[in-house]
């Protein structure tokens, strides 16, 4: 059997309304070498159906079922399967340009010396509406990604050899709720890591990713993963194999309020200067108090001149890439 250059993974769970989006901005790439492995990981809606249909038009679509396990263990089932000299990621629910696997596979072909590249992003509401943009690009990968995630899930390529450089065990870990970051840092321990100035494909803010939905536990497990990946870089035990997680009661996610949801859009307005956007998408919440103080802030916020806020924003950039500074 002939190998794929690339496996793209995917895992999906219960995202019938972008699933479809997002297998086929992958089936639209100028870069047509490649395996699709895509796992449903026990998904209760008609997001199975809708993956047969695709696989059924594609012979490159791979779909797998298993019972809900969590994006980590689906994640690592489906590496089972991957056979490409390079392993691409992409949420469900996010969108790879078209050139995107070209311009990854293009760098690693010519940066032989490194083992995972990522790029940046377009941020879309749910509406599919370009809002921002997050692409922080650092000229020393390996040092800022122990301050910061630089990466996101759909814009890294890496190559699937490292893997087996890493210590024995699952390659996703599934204790802290970062999976991917986790990844990444130890990926950067082992092997060597880069960033492309470009935008690869679209994050789109879902009311019911982890992202947003479960932000307070993500928040908690990034800064756990810091400082063991710190004690890694010193040569010490990290004590992930000790380490017991507060229980939580939910594999997956649910649906964020409306207000909550509108804030995060409104925060990402206010960082690209989109000011007035901003106040208009949660003026409406003053008739609510309870909402209205969720909120309050970042309208008052937005109230401020557009070059000070940009001054603002660019040193808390510098701040969270050259600082151990915790910012939320």
């Amino acid at each position: 059997m002939i190998k794929p250059m690339v496996s793209v993974l995917m895992t999906v769970y219960n995202d019938a309304d972008q699933v479809a989006l997002a297998v086929r901005s992958i089936l639209n790439q100028s870069f047509t070498d490649f395996e699709f492995i895509i796992v449903n990981d026990g998904s209760t809606d008609n997001t199975n159906s809708i993956l047969k249909d695709l696989a059924s038009m594609d012979k490159r679509i791979q779909v797998y079922s298993i019972a809900n396990s969590g994006t980590a263990k689906a994640a690592n089932y489906g590496l089972t399967f991957c056979n490409g000299k390079y392993i691409a990621r992409l949420d469900s629910d996010d969108i790879s340009y078209p050139h995107r696997l070209q311009t990854e596979v293009d760098f690693l072909e010519r940066n032989t010396g490194i083992d995972l590249v990522g790029g940046g992003c377009h941020i879309a509401d749910l509406n599919g509406t370009i809002i921002g943009v997050r692409n922080i690009y650092t000229k020393n990968p390996h040092k800022t990604l122990l301050r910061r995630c630089i990466y996101q899930q759909s814009d890294i390529m890496f190559r699937k050899s490292v893997l087996a450089k890493l210590p024995e065990g699952e390659v996703y870990r599934s204790k802290l709720k970062a999976e991917d970051y986790d990844l990444w840092l130890r990926i950067s321990e082992v092997g060597r890591i880069a960033k492309i100035n470009e935008i690869l494909g679209v994050w789109r803010l879902n009311r019911g990713g982890y992202t947003l939905s479960r932000k307070e536990e993500q928040l908690e497990a990034v800064m756990v993963l810091k400082k063991m990946a710190a004690l890694r870089r010193k040569g010490l035990s990290d004590g992930y194999e000790e380490f017991v997680p507060v229980a939580k009661h939910k594999l997956h996610r649910s649906l964020i309020r409306e207000a909550e949801y509108d804030l995060v859009v409104s925060q990402v307005l206010i960082k690209e200067g989109r000011t007035l956007e901003a106040k208009k998408l949660l003026r409406p919440y003053k008739k609510s108090s309870q909402d209205w103080q969720l909120v309050k802030r970042w309208y008052q916020l937005a109230g401020i001149p557009v070059p000070l806020l940009k001054l603002v924003f660019s040193f808390r950039e510098f701040i969270l890439n050259n600082s151990s500074i915790e910012l939320r």
